[in-house]
């Protein structure tokens, strides 16, 4: 060993009067570890190399580091640590910019991919401290205006003060601040909460666009818990003021040394992003999922439908996998299908019928059964089946049977239980990230005739479900799920039976499925008239307010006077 070192080391002049202990001893002060010259030794013949190293590490452990040194000379008895896995995302941004949207996006989709995330909205403490049943009007929000300056700083605060306890605990990884932020002062507060404790970005959303805005607004004032019961005069004419007030103060982010992602009208195609001093793994996927989201925009008609593939040889041999062929029931679905679909198809704000696109994965029991949709159609390799590795092609009961174990651990774990030589729920979760992706970015509406785990982790991420329970979802054989984006970012999901008889009885003929589906659905196709008409009216209103001219005024006064 020795003899290694001296060969290996450039030793100053005049060290050979040292004893090799010492200028071992030396050596090792500045060498990481023994460990890193990847050395095989001899444990007992070099016991006293052992105890140099040690006794040096020892002496090492006394030399206080920099940031020890900064923290002896803080007046603090408890030390600050930065928790790296933590993130707090703070929005920014006028009233009626889509904040809440974004922020039921990101929560779907960051819980989707395992990340526990909670959304705090300072709308909601404001209304629950507010005084009275009075409706907090658009003086409520005047900067001037001392009473309601201090109730909206309260309520920031507890939001605040909610959102630290939350990514204090371990559970929680990732918390949303939703609120307008509007002012430097107040992003500064939000800074100085944060800093030295947990990770943060600001996204801001900017949108000047006249459409987007109106629709926006019609939303807001439809939805928004601070206008129900109110005139829709009243309503329209509060609101409008309330964003101007916030207007007269509204300073953008400008400040290049804070963290943050800011949008400009993205949702209208023609926008454009802004990302500075934005990294690591979660912030840059946030960022992708971003440029995604808005894409498709908030305000298009569209739909989601989910269906089982029909009924498969392999379904009624009770068998898990394979790539079998439809059983005549399942003929029998895909007939059927298209007339379902067709019936309920939506209509764009000019009335034509929205685009539609069929989704199936590469197995041959999805393409039969989506063949007659009327459609443009794209294979995905990403929507086959989980893969069930060596159990492929049996049934439950055989599993338990011949693997025993693996039968067990399936039940105590569906989540990560993977399959040998096979997929877990999670491996699908990562799998399926680049059809999410895609369904979000599309402003189309999509079918996707898929299988019956694959299609438990799409709902799940449509529906916010947490991945806990993703592998118990009910995905029914011959059932459309009709998933309808709304305005604040949720779903809205209706179950679709088709009466397809299993068995040898006869078959429902399509016209007459067509007929029941149409008089079924009924209420849930229409609004009630009232909430037609006040839609109208804001639609008149609100074109004229946010300056979409005189054509779109008319043509709500035109669809009111149509009632």
């Amino acid at each position: 060993m020795w003899d290694f070192l001296k060969q290996t080391h450039s030793w100053p002049h005049g060290s050979s009067s040292k004893s090799p202990s010492e200028e071992l001893k030396k050596l090792l002060k500045k060498v990481v570890s023994f460990r890193d010259l990847h050395i095989h030794v001899n444990v007992a013949s070099d016991a006293s190399l052992t105890s140099l190293e040690a006794k040096a590490q020892q002496e090492e452990a006394h030399i206080p580091s920099s940031s020890s040194l900064y923290a002896a000379g803080q007046n603090n008895t408890h030390r600050v640590v930065l928790e790296q896995k933590k993130l707090a995302i703070i929005l920014v941004g006028l009233p009626g910019r889509g904040k809440t949207f974004l922020c039921n996006k990101l929560k779907c989709y960051l819980n989707w991919l395992g990340h526990p995330t909670a959304h705090f909205n300072v709308g909601q403490y404001r209304r629950k401290i507010k005084a009275g049943a009075d409706m907090q009007d658009a003086e409520f929000f005047d900067h001037n205006n001392p009473a309601g300056r201090a109730a909206r700083e309260r309520a920031f605060h507890l939001a605040l003060q909610d959102m630290m306890g939350y990514l204090h605990t371990e559970a929680g990884q990732v918390a949303i601040l939703d609120a307008t932020n509007s002012t430097q002062e107040r992003r500064n507060k939000v800074c100085e909460a944060l800093r030295g404790r947990v990770r943060y970005i600001f996204i801001e959303n900017i949108c000047a666009d006249p459409g987007v805005l109106q629709q926006n607004y019609l939303n807001k004032m439809l939805y928004s818990p601070d206008y129900q019961g109110v005139d829709t005069e009243q309503a329209v004419s509060d609101f409008m003021l309330r964003i101007r007030k916030y207007e007269d103060i509204y300073e953008p982010i400008e400040d290049r040394n804070m963290h943050y992602i800011k949008l400009t009208d993205m949702v209208t195609g023609r926008g454009h992003i802004d990302i500075n001093r934005i990294s690591g793994y979660l912030p840059g996927k946030i960022v992708f999922f971003l440029m995604q989201v808005c894409k498709s925009g908030m305000t298009n008609a569209r739909r989601i439908w989910l269906t089982r593939h029909g009924e498969s040889i392999y379904n009624q041999k009770a068998l898990i996998g394979g790539d079998s062929s439809l059983s005549p029931n399942g003929a029998a679905y895909a007939e059927v299908l298209p007339e379902v679909i067709l019936s309920r198809l939506p209509k764009s704000a000019d009335g034509t019928p929205v685009p539609v696109s069929v989704w199936t994965s590469t197995l041959q029991r999805t393409i039969q059964s989506a063949a007659a949709l009327p459609f443009a159609k794209l294979r995905w390799k990403a929507l086959d089946e989980i893969d069930a590795g060596i159990c492929d092609g049996m049934t439950y009961a055989q599993i338990a049977e011949k693997h025993p174990a693996e039968y067990e651990a399936r039940k105590k774990d569906k989540l990560r239980y993977r399959y040998p030589r096979g997929e877990s729920y999670l491996d699908m979760i990562a799998r399926l990230e680049p059809v999410i992706s895609e369904m979000e970015r599309e402003g189309e509406s999509i079918v996707i005739v898929g299988h019956q785990a694959v299609l438990r982790v799409i709902f799940g991420y449509l529906m916010a479900q947490p991945q806990a329970a993703i592998p118990s979802i009910h995905i029914p054989l011959h059932t459309v799920i009709e998933l309808t984006p709304r305005p604040d970012g949720t779903m809205g999901v209706e179950y679709i039976p088709v009466p397809i008889q299993l068995g040898d009885g006869p078959h429902a003929h399509p016209s007459d499925l067509a007929a029941s589906m149409e008089a079924s659905m009924g209420e849930q196709q229409q609004l009630p008239p009232a909430l037609l008409q006040q839609q109208c009216q804001l639609q008149a209103q609100l074109a004229a307010a946010v300056g979409c001219g005189a054509a779109a005024a008319a043509a709500a006064v035109v669809a009111l006077d149509a009632l």
